[in-house]
């Protein structure tokens, strides 16, 4: 015999997981690995818009060293079909409870059938088709143990091979509650048609890998590493897809994949708040777009960024490109002008003691953009979406003489550094844990190091640090939930941002309870 054919149809299920392209293809990149299997192409992904749109829906596979895996979703009908075909046995139970979970199936319809049922080949080894089994098979034909419900019998036909596996069905399943009585007496239990005995895919002493799984390899004194493998072409890949094949491998690629898992995992988490640094200019390099969609679906909940930066957000607010001069961006004369005239105008027309800091100045000044600005920036989008950003140089930067320029027209504004450090920290202790996605090494760490250690002073628990992924910074590192990447931000922000947007489409629910929240993080220094 070849091996086993598990068939799933599921409905009752989360249509939204069922019409979600990105979530179907994680689904199917983490299955082999679940299940035992070794993946070697895929997943390959397909949305099909059907001239009837009910039976539109997303097809994938992968291609398993075993055979193959499928899957068909039908969201608007609540209904997907899927097969799992493997040339070596495998614990179907797993595999089908696996499912249950990505897709929350409420009814499932499943049936184990054995393929290859004339096929004498050495494929499992010595004990490979044997007459002894293709007669055990035989013999649950006879006792038409073919389909999805009948179960089986009291009284088996002859053969060891069929008593033997009888008694370990019943054995696997005599820890659960009875299942519904058959018309004959037994238990009801879905069938086990054919045997496939497991001695690996190539051989009794065979030894099968996976490598996208991390398969740990002994090394000198028994120790264990995980293995590297290697990254595969896969043209209907997604960017999510490609950055999970590079997590196993090695170097920079490592990294790049890692950062994407440990962002995720922070995301995903609402009671963690997440503080991005921004201790190198973004916006001027053409992240201003990438940026407002991180701060709309809540990826971030707080920014600390220089006020340069957040001068050049202005700047492009009003339209205004930066060109490139000696291979950096540069802000045109007329641009900087307009943006200057716009935040002057906007500190004059301000209400007296409106604002004590500085961040309560970016959220009135986000607040006021969308009729004096003609694009969406970053100011802008944080005041929508309720995240605060923080400065640590307002004075130094290009609003210091814009500052001046509006007290000589008698604006009085009493901005409180030291109060703004507190602001932030009392803001970072609304969770108690704390992730951190770093750009750059710079005054923005300083900051958010500074609102950490006066929460004790202000007699309040300090978040706890549980994850960081940092950007453009001096060395590589792979650390358990402390992830460094060195190179360019503007190459692996973008490549990072649309992974998690294809992961995690939603916005983010930030502080409200969820069954996604892990009930331990571990803590970092």
């Amino acid at each position: 015999m070849f091996g086993p054919h598990l068939i799933i149809d599921g409905s009752r299920c989360d249509t939204r997981k069922l019409a979600d392209r990105i979530l179907v293809e994680q689904v199917l990149n983490d299955y082999p690995n679940a299940i035992g299997m070794t993946k070697i192409g895929g997943p390959y992904m397909f949305e099909y818009q059907a001239p009837d749109p009910a039976y539109s829906g997303v097809s994938g596979l992968v291609v398993i060293a075993e055979s193959h895996i499928a899957i068909h979703t039908f969201p608007e009908l609540d209904y997907f079909t899927m097969d799992i075909f493997s040339c070596k046995n495998f614990d179907h139970e797993t595999a089908i409870e696996y499912i249950k979970k990505a897709f929350d199936v409420q009814e499932m319809d499943r049936m184990l059938i054995q393929r290859g049922l004339s096929f004498r080949g050495p494929h499992h080894g010595r004990q490979g088709a044997t007459d002894e089994l293709i007669a055990a098979a035989e013999a649950r034909l006879a006792a038409g143990i073919i389909s999805k419900e009948p179960a089986l019998p009291d009284e088996p036909p002859p053969g060891a091979a069929l008593l033997d596996e009888r008694a370990a069905v019943a054995a696997r399943h005599a820890s659960q509650p009875a299942r519904e009585e058959h018309a004959s007496g037994g238990r009801m239990l879905w069938p086990q048609y054919g045997v496939t005995p497991d001695y690996g895919t190539y051989g009794e002493t065979a030894q099968t890998e996976t490598a996208q799984t991390e398969a740990a390899r002994q090394v000198g004194d028994g120790a264990t590493l995980p293995a590297i493998a290697p990254v595969l072409v896969n043209p209907t890949a997604s960017i999510s897809g490609l950055l999970d094949k590079m997590s196993a491998g090695a170097g920079a690629g490592r990294a790049l994949g890692r950062a994407l898992s440990e962002w995720e995992r922070l995301v995903r988490n609402p009671d963690v708040t997440l503080a991005l640094t921004l201790s190198t200019p973004m916006i001027a390099a053409g992240m201003r777009e990438l940026l407002v969609y991180a701060v709309e679906r809540r990826y971030v909940d707080v920014v600390v960024a220089s006020a340069d930066d957040l001068f050049a957000d202005v700047y492009q607010a009003l339209g205004y490109e930066h060109v490139f001069g000696d291979e950096r961006p540069v802000a045109i004369a007329e641009g900087q002008e307009a943006a200057r005239a716009l935040l002057l105008a906007f500190l004059t027309e301000l209400p007296a003691n409106s604002v004590a800091t500085a961040s309560d100045l970016w959220r009135a000044l986000g607040e006021a953009l969308p009729t004096r600005a003609p694009r969406k920036g970053v100011l802008q989008a944080a005041a929508a979406a309720g995240v605060r950003i923080f400065t640590p140089d307002l004075a130094t930067s290009a609003f210091g003489s814009i500052l001046l320029a509006a007290r000589a027209q008698g604006v009085k504004l009493a901005l409180d550094a030291a109060e703004d450090v507190v602001a932030l920290g009392r803001l970072l202790a609304q969770t108690p844990r704390l992730g951190v996605i770093r750009v750059g090494v710079g005054v923005a760490d300083a900051v958010l190091a500074q609102a950490r250690e006066v929460l004790p002073l202000l007699g309040i628990v300090a978040p706890t640090r549980v994850g960081s992924v940092s950007l453009d910074a001096a060395g590589i590192s792979t650390e358990e939930h402390r992830i460094s990447l060195a190179g360019d931000a503007s190459l692996t922000l973008p490549l990072l941002v649309t992974g998690l947007a294809q992961r995690f489409p939603a916005t983010r629910r930030h502080g409200a309870a969820s069954s996604n929240a892990t009930a331990e993080e571990p803590a970092l220094a």
